[in-house]
């Protein structure tokens, strides 16, 4: 068995967002809960994390959202635990200029090869990160990854719900997982 730890991203995936509605559908899981969703501080958002992490025995597993999957890599930078995997969807190109003013910290991505492994999942016209800097972020973290299509930035306002693809993608991901 393993535990589930959410990550969110930038103001929080919640109000019908699907991270939220599988982390409530989700037994053994918990929610990074950060302390201001709308000025991410790297330093900050990694430290939360990592106190939550070193909370939990046993495999975990990461299911991240935009900001989160950033976060989720600047800690594994710093941190190990007995992870499992890590299942990353709609990255965002945090070098890039469009990023809001209120996000810091972020701009030196590290591009080196997750401790773990990881799936990541993006949408070829996502707002926040072309689909040719998304395909270069997972070559350099070592993250096998699937192009979702025309989903924008995978999130409420792309009208998916409950996500039931990505659903799918994630428990094809966590079997083999399970059987390595």
């Amino acid at each position: 068995m393993f535990t589930t730890i959410f990550i969110p991203g930038y103001g929080n995936s919640v109000n019908g967002h699907w991270q939220e509605i599988w982390y409530k559908q989700s037994k053994n899981s918990y929610w990074v809960q950060q302390q201001d969703w709308d000025h991410p501080r790297c330093d900050n958002w990694v430290k939360t994390l990592n106190q939550l992490v070193q909370s939990i025995d046993g495999p975990i597993l990461f299911i991240t959202h935009s900001l989160g999957g950033s976060t989720l890599n600047e800690w594994a930078k710093k941190y190990t635990a007995n992870v499992l995997g890590a299942f990353i969807v709609a990255v965002p190109d945090v070098q890039n200029s469009y990023l809001p003013k209120e996000i810091t910290g972020y701009q030196d991505l590290p591009l080196t090869p997750l401790p773990f492994p990881s799936l990541m999942l993006s949408s070829s016209n996502d707002p926040y990160s072309s689909i040719e800097r998304a395909h270069f972020f997972a070559q350099h973290w070592g993250s096998e990854f699937i192009n979702v299509g025309n989903l924008g930035h995978i999130n409420t306002a792309s009208n998916i719900d409950d996500w039931p693809e990505g659903k799918k993608q994630l428990m094809q991901f966590i079997d083999c997982l399970i059987k390595e």
